[in-house]
């Protein structure tokens, strides 16, 4: 059997190996990282979303539009709490919250896909603020993350839906047939539901506010 010719002078002299060239790893963030990540950037995300809405309507009157806005502002101020430690209390408001817009959507006289197709746009605004408002260096928004934000418009679409159909079938039920359009009296109506949403709102961001001082 031939025997290596190599010396081990020779074995000395060979260069070590390349190093490796590894990338920093960036840490995922934690779930108050992110709730805190979506309330810098709430007022942002209601008014993009809210433009949106808007380039995409026809005769839009004051008293809608301005509705309009409370909305953006009010489920927007959702997201985060959807994913925080009162998620479970605050779920059902934001449930109450997307009927209450599927409604004024019916009463508006919109389709049903035109009126998922307004909430499909919150969607489509997160991911825009995701890529030119990212977290901070070094944190980066892993596949949970963008599943679990994914799926609260998906809450706010289901439930959109359900919010419409009733408005529809209910005034079916009563021969009123489809709404013409939303008179001042719907729309203080619509209006007082979204005021007692904010005050049940504000009540649980006050006990996260109080949470850390009780741990």
């Amino acid at each position: 059997m031939p025997q290596s010719t190599s010396s081990p002078s020779d074995r000395r002299k060979r260069p070590d190996p390349l190093p490796i060239q590894r990338t920093r790893e960036h840490r995922a963030l934690s779930p108050q990282e992110l709730v805190l990540w979506l309330r810098s950037h709430q007022s942002g995300m209601a008014e993009r979303w809210l433009l949106e809405i808007r380039s995409r309507v026809q005769g839009l009157g004051e008293g809608e539009s301005e509705l309009l806005r409370e909305f953006a502002t009010l489920m927007t101020s959702f997201l985060p709490e959807g994913l925080d430690v009162y998620r479970d209390q605050a779920m059902p408001l934001f449930h109450q919250a997307a009927e209450l817009y599927g409604h004024l959507a019916a009463v508006r006289g919109l389709a049903a896909g035109e009126a998922v197709e307004e909430v499909q746009l919150l969607r489509e605004v997160i991911l825009r603020y995701l890529y030119r408002h990212p977290p901070a260096s070094g944190q980066g928004l892993g596949l949970r993350e963008l599943l679990q934000l994914s799926r609260l418009v998906d809450h706010a679409v289901t439930h959109t839906s359900i919010g419409h159909t009733d408005t529809l079938f209910f005034n079916l039920f009563q021969g009123n047939g489809v709404p013409e359009g939303p008179t001042p009296e719907i729309l203080n109506e619509v209006r007082d539901q979204l005021q007692a949403l904010r005050q049940e709102l504000a009540s649980l961001q006050s006990l996260e506010d109080v949470e850390p001082d009780l741990q």
